[in-house]
């Protein structure tokens, strides 16, 4: 049996679900791993028969291994739509975030930082960014900082016990 096969309320069940679980996924998941999430989650064994199961209704049905490959194969197409979308998306919203101005909100955190970093307003540069721009360069003062951060803790890290009975 194949997928296009199947009764509609069935094909409609696995289309909807295969939808829910890419819903939440992004570029960077792998097939395989979001196929087994999404299998464990829909298929059971029982009685040596593989069953896809409706867990709202828990009505079920035998699943061959033709069948199996088949809404595999389904799964594989809408997953490789997705990604493709997903990165076409993220390709516009660089091209965007390239050309829009930088918000206020992401001027005034990248002067904080830059005070926290160079302990100075002086040096900041209030030229129109891009956003784009301006989360690297909030990106790279947020670097910064941690390491400031991880030196200040290594040189404080020892303390002497006998300070504290003084």
């Amino acid at each position: 049996m194949l997928y296009v096969d199947l009764e509609q309320k069935w094909k409609l069940s696995i289309s909807g679900s295969i939808t829910t679980m890419l819903k939440g996924i992004s570029e960077d998941e792998v097939f395989d791993s979001v196929f087994d999430s999404w299998f464990k989650d829909k298929f059971e064994e029982n009685d040596g028969n593989l069953q896809y199961i409706k867990r709202i209704t828990n009505e079920r049905f035998d699943v061959d291994d033709e069948l199996l490959e088949d809404i595999k194969k389904a799964f594989e197409e809408r997953y490789v739509k997705k990604i493709a979308k997903l990165k076409g998306n993220a390709v516009e919203r660089v091209k965007k975030q390239k050309t829009e101005p930088a918000t206020d909100k992401q001027m005034k955190y990248a002067r904080k930082l830059y005070i926290k970093v160079y302990e100075e307003e002086k040096g900041f540069d209030d030229k129109n960014y891009s956003k784009y721009e301006m989360i690297l360069i909030i990106e790279d003062l947020v670097k910064r900082v941690g390491k400031m951060q991880e030196e200040d803790r290594g040189e404080s890290s020892v303390l002497e016990l006998s300070d504290f009975r003084k």
